[in-house]
């Protein structure tokens, strides 16, 4: 009786979760001008941009001592070519570094921020409830195995039956030799591992078919004769 109440009340807590989420995905954005908040991040994430790539680096380009030969002037060129390439690429790396550091906190009210990452708010949620039907499809069955030990058994029994099905095809029915088919001549056809994992799905899905009509004719057979 307790374990239900609990499970009644987790239930209602995700639901009612659940229902906030929706509403504020879909009410929030008449709260604000959201085509202007929309521009105005765009706005701001563009300027934050133009004016980190605008600060290009500053090269000393003094100009050659009147005394210099033509040759010197030509080796301080280059030079000061080679200095301007090396130091480019860490600029770039301190731009970069800058724009991923754009807070939009300092920017935006908390509301404004709130409504501007709903669908991040979503998607986090619906993260969260997959998580959680994964481990209740995991769990309960467990705890059901646990406290009932015929249905442990038959479970058992089916792992073991599938488990020899597969040791049957695999060794058994299945080869590594390519298969025949009309007008294929690439090169996944010519993996003896891959063939041999073909061959025992393939096989697996027969045989489990045939079993399946089997099954059918026969629970016939017996509503007949009773």
């Amino acid at each position: 009786m307790v374990k239900h109440k609990i499970s009644s009340v987790i239930l209602y807590v995700i639901v009612a979760i659940s229902l906030v989420i929706m509403l504020f995905f879909y009410i929030s954005p008449n709260t604000v001008n959201i085509e202007e908040l929309d521009k105005r991040i765009e706005e701001l994430m563009s300027t934050d941009i133009v004016q980190q790539i605008d600060a290009e680096p500053v090269i000393d380009s003094t100009a050659a001592d009147s005394l210099a030969t033509d040759e010197e002037i030509i080796a301080e060129a280059d030079s000061a070519s080679t200095d301007a390439v090396i130091e480019e690429e860490p600029v770039l790396e301190e731009e970069i570094a800058v724009v991923e550091e754009i807070d939009l906190k300092d920017h935006l009210s908390g509301w404004e921020l709130m409504v501007y990452k709903r669908t991040d708010f979503a998607l986090g949620w619906a993260y969260i409830l997959f998580a959680i039907t994964a481990i209740a499809s995991l769990l309960f069955p467990m705890i059901y195995l646990a406290t009932n030990l015929k249905a442990l058994v038959r479970v058992l029994a089916l792992v073991a039956g599938a488990a020899a099905l597969f040791l049957l095809t695999y060794f058994v029915f299945a080869n590594g030799d390519p298969i025949k088919i009309t007008g294929y001549t690439g090169t996944e056809n010519s993996d003896p591992g891959v063939l041999r994992m073909v061959g025992t799905a393939l096989y697996t899905t027969y045989i489990l078919f045939g079993i399946a009509i089997l099954s059918i004719l026969y629970s016939e057979v017996v509503k007949i004769f009773k």
